[in-house]
């Protein structure tokens, strides 16, 4: 946190390098957030650069920020979540989710790797066929790691909103679930 404080600064004072480093190691996970938002990698690419725009020239004009993670965290949640909103007004339709590579874990057995990989896809189709309002509370609450009043801040709802829609969501995660793989009774005769 205080090197957060200091690459702030040193941006402020002109240092070229410093938003970079900054920013750098919350990317990745910035990205993954807003495509599973969007639903689209061109879109979640316009929604990473339109928060690290917005980001940079709150630092440069001199924006107290106390926790530049979490901050820049919903700042790409609701640029994110501003497309979405555009895009359902213009098109109302989403674009097919691309596979999304993780990088393996070397302990695993490969067959396990590739069960896990199998389960994670299966997993993030089911949350990106939910509906915006639904997918938006799964993403942030479980991918973002937000609390339920940092979601209803970001929303701009009430946190009781925030709780049932997160309700629901896992209902209608489970109901999918459950018609992909309904649970198999056996019997020992």
């Amino acid at each position: 946190m205080e090197q957060e404080q200091l690459w702030m600064q040193q941006c402020r004072d002109g240092e070229q390098d410093a938003f970079y480093q900054l920013v750098k190691p919350y990317l990745d996970r910035a990205y993954s957030t807003a495509r599973a938002i969007l639903n689209s990698p061109h879109y979640a690419e316009d929604a990473v650069q339109n928060a690290m725009l917005e980001a940079y020239r709150a630092i440069k004009s001199g924006k107290e920020i106390r926790s530049f993670r979490s901050w820049f965290s919903r700042l790409v949640a609701m640029r994110a979540l501003d497309l979405a909103r555009a895009r359902s007004r213009q098109f109302r339709q989403t674009e097919v989710l691309g596979d999304h590579e993780e990088p393996a874990d070397e302990r695993e057995q490969p067959m396990e790797a590739v069960l896990k990989k199998e389960e994670q896809s299966r997993l993030l189709a089911q949350v990106m066929s939910l509906d915006m309002r639904h997918r938006s509370v799964i993403v942030l609450y479980y991918y973002q790691e937000m609390s339920v009043d940092e979601i209803a801040d970001v929303l701009g709802v009430k946190a009781g909103t925030v709780k049932s829609r997160l309700h629901n969501a896992r209902l209608k995660l489970m109901n999918l679930n459950d018609s992909i793989n309904p649970k198999k009774v056996i019997f020992d005769v």
